[in-house]
């Protein structure tokens, strides 16, 4: 298994916890270094300032006079003081008879400059930071040398060190456990909802995943979670209407296939061509039935509408009406201007073809089709002289399976998607139907379709 799929199968608390703990202690190891290198060049730095000061004293005593043979104590930090001179020690302090040169170069006058050692010829115990300035005298340059043990400079360095390793490993070890609880905590609301939602199947979908209060993302997440549950409930009672609504209605031209076609069997019936007739008839509308069901599945699904191209909506108009050819009641176009959409022709041809037939069910005597265009927008009315919708069935009327007129015959009424498939391709153009009264008193209905 490699490394990336073993991080996947970790917990997603553990996983949190030592990504985080990981990168705490690499923050604080780099800060642990920097601190112990700050501190131990601010402890240098002082040894360095105390072994300068100290040969500014010898130089300041050189200046007076000639310097004595054994040079005064300065500083209890300052051990071993040595003035050279071409290699020979005119000076020092007291403590090493031998006159041994401490193993550090000379300078020139004016120039100090600073040597670690961790030994001395004169003196033991070490290490040392020896501070070496140059100066001159009335017999020629000399250099000061100036011994300052920093011996302690280690030990506190060590102490240090190890009170920030323990440091280090007390707040680590507290970090992860209150890391562990808080992300315990804050996963619980996620444990629920998953543990909830395992328990959703499709015969239960009015059942909901704990919200849990506040705004943060696991708040958003089980709301988002118990909208979508909403929609999938709202989905499954339409999709279970819409088969028990499409079955009610193949039920009636099967039922009376069937029985016209058992009365053929039995003798009953002795015109076959009337037969055939009314056979037709049923078939045609069972065929009808099923392709608008199949076209409302398809915009159910997403699948209705890809492919966009500009669509002229007076040659539709004007194709529309020359296939429904004369019939019963005219159908005027009054006003039909040169209107162009982006949208999908069949589509926009079945719009128009349901609008007529619709206005055509009911009309008395006179239907009227007009489009424009006004604002960006394509605007197709059509007028009917019939019973009109009443107000407060108009927004029904574009709902599948309703019909104006309940009491009518089902041979007669149709089966109540034409307005519905209207409204659905209308949507799909991003455009919207308006049910409203005509004029003459009927029923007006108006689709709008924006043009880009």
């Amino acid at each position: 298994m490699t490394s990336g799929r073993w991080l996947q199968q970790i917990p997603i608390r553990t996983k949190v916890l030592l990504l985080s703990s990981t990168a705490v202690a690499m923050v604080m190891a780099v800060a642990g270094v920097l601190m112990v290198l700050l501190l131990r060049n601010e402890l240098i730095g002082a040894a360095q300032d105390l072994g300068e000061d100290s040969a500014q004293e010898i130089a300041a005593i050189a200046n007076d006079g000639p310097l004595p043979a054994v040079l005064p104590k300065v500083s209890e930090e300052a051990p071993a003081i040595q003035v050279v001179q071409s290699g020979r020690v005119i000076s020092q302090s007291a403590g090493d008879p031998a006159q041994r040169l401490l193993p550090v170069p000379e300078q020139r006058p004016g120039t100090v400059r600073f040597y670690q050692r961790d030994a001395l010829p004169i003196i033991e115990d070490g290490p040392f930071m020896v501070a070496a300035l140059g100066i001159d005298t009335p017999t020629g340059a000399a250099t000061i040398f100036v011994a300052v043990e920093i011996e302690e400079v280690d030990e506190v360095i060590k102490i240090a060190r190890d009170v920030l390793a323990l440091g280090f490993i007390a707040l680590i070890v507290v970090l992860s456990g209150v890391l562990w609880v808080v992300i315990g905590r804050t996963l619980a609301p996620v444990a629920a909802i998953r543990e909830q939602a395992d328990n959703i199947s499709g015969t239960d979908l009015h059942r909901r995943v704990p919200e849990p209060p506040g705004g943060d993302e696991i708040a958003e997440l089980a709301r988002t979670i118990n909208a979508m549950l909403g929609r999938l409930e709202a989905s499954a009672e339409r999709q279970e209407a819409f088969v028990a609504d499409a079955a009610h209605e193949l039920r009636t031209p099967i039922a009376s296939l069937r029985a016209r076609i058992e009365t053929a069997l039995h003798g009953g019936e002795s015109d076959e061509r009337l037969l055939l007739h009314d056979q037709l008839v049923d078939t045609e509308r069972m065929a009808r039935l099923v392709d608008d069901l199949l076209l409302l599945s398809r915009s159910d699904s997403g699948t209705l509408g890809d492919d966009v191209l500009p669509v002229d909506l007076e040659d539709i108009i004007n194709d529309v009406m020359l296939t429904f050819g004369k019939t019963t009641v005219p159908i005027t176009a009054s006003q039909v201007d040169p209107v162009q959409v982006q949208g999908q022709a069949f589509l926009l041809e079945l719009v128009v073809t349901n609008l007529l037939d619709n206005a055509l069910r009911y009309a008395r005597s006179a239907i009227e089709i007009t489009l424009c265009a006004s604002d960006g927008q394509a605007i197709l009315t059509v007028d009917d002289d019939g019973p009109g919708i009443p107000p407060e069935r108009r927004a029904d009327v574009l709902q599948r399976f309703v019909r104006n007129d309940e009491s009518r015959d089902r041979d007669t009424g149709g089966a109540g998607l034409g307005l519905a498939i209207v409204s659905e391709i209308v949507r799909l153009h991003h455009g919207s139907v308006e049910v409203g009264e005509s004029p003459a008193g009927g029923a007006r209905l108006r689709v709008t379709i924006p043009q880009t």
